[in-house]
């Protein structure tokens, strides 16, 4: 009799054991569910963005709590509802095409102050020609014409900034696919409004894949590379993208018609159809020539589109 009693003792201290260690792992799951959507869903935007900004790109850094927290976020959930981007279009055209170039360093190292122009490269890696700088051993890219526009700009007294972070490694850091390059590019573009609030026009250039006849033209044996201006229609307020990008189109076929293959609207399934040209209706994307296109030919036609961001801006 004792021993049954002692075994029915046994039994329910086990039972208590159980049912004391489902308790905790409950409580523990709601705890942790709890903060997760009231704390880290509602996490404040400007932190999170210069966290990933200050801390991401630099890896020699020890991930911190902090970092950690964030990273228990899916990426759609961290894009969607830390960073206010709606959607990412993974099946979207946008993929890596042509002629890939490596980073490239900014060759001028003063700051502009109180710039009002921001051009950045969602596609920095997009190449050109490398025929007139192979003693170099240097692939011309979309990101060194971005460093000499800015150059054009101050030279016409329009303060310019270029983004120099590499998203390329943005992306790997959170291995993310070639598909998150816009989202990628919206943070260091978010961060660069937040330092910079003089900000009001901001240029991505991009370069086409296109055939060499298609993104070349000569005016008076001169070769330039041809412009195209593409417009994300997947946004309430593209129109005033759209105009932005006729008006320059217009001051650029007046110097020559040559020079630019006109506007590419994009919209619907397939594409990316917003292009971060929601964050301002002074957004546009530029395709500057094409991956056949020389760094010379490129030169000559930033000249042009220089003209052209200098009259728009001021008004003229």
């Amino acid at each position: 009799m004792a021993k049954r009693f002692k075994s029915k003792r046994k039994l329910k201290f086990g039972y208590r054991i159980l049912f004391s260690i489902m308790i905790v792992f409950l409580s523990f799951f709601s705890i942790f569910h709890f903060l997760y959507n009231k704390f880290l869903v509602k996490i404040d935007n400007d932190a999170l963005i210069s966290h990933l900004v200050n801390y991401n790109l630099n890896t020699k850094k020890t991930p911190n709590l902090f970092y950690d927290i964030v990273n228990l976020n899916s990426t759609n959930f961290l894009l969607k509802y830390a960073l206010g981007i709606d959607s990412v279009h993974e099946n979207s055209d946008e993929s890596v095409s042509g002629i890939e170039a490596d980073y490239i360093e900014d060759p001028y190292t003063n700051d502009t102050t109180n710039p009002i122009v921001y051009i950045y490269n969602t596609h920095q890696t997009e190449g050109y020609q490398k025929s007139n700088n192979a003693s170099y051993n240097i692939t011309p890219s979309v990101l060194m014409a971005s460093y000499i526009l800015r150059e054009l700009l101050n030279d016409l007294g329009i303060p310019s900034m270029v983004e120099t972070n590499d998203i390329a490694e943005l992306l790997r850091v959170h291995s993310w696919k070639y598909s998150y390059s816009y989202a990628a590019s919206k943070i260091l573009l978010e961060d660069a409004i937040k330092k910079n609030p003089t900000l009001t026009f901001f240029i991505d250039l991009h370069r086409d894949s296109m055939s060499y006849d298609t993104t070349t033209t000569t005016i008076d044996n001169k070769k330039y590379a041809k412009v195209l201006f593409v417009i994300g229609k997947d946004h309430p307020n593209y129109e005033k993208n759209l105009k932005m990008a006729e008006t320059l189109n217009q001051y650029i076929q007046e110097i020559d018609p040559k020079l630019t293959r006109g506007i590419s609207q994009k919209g619907g399934s397939g594409v990316n159809g917003i292009y971060n040209q929601n964050i301002s209706p002074n957004a546009v994307l530029i395709e500057l020539g094409g991956q056949y296109n020389t760094i010379t030919e490129i030169n000559n036609t930033l000249n042009v589109l220089a003209q052209a961001l200098h009259q728009y801006i001021k008004g003229e």
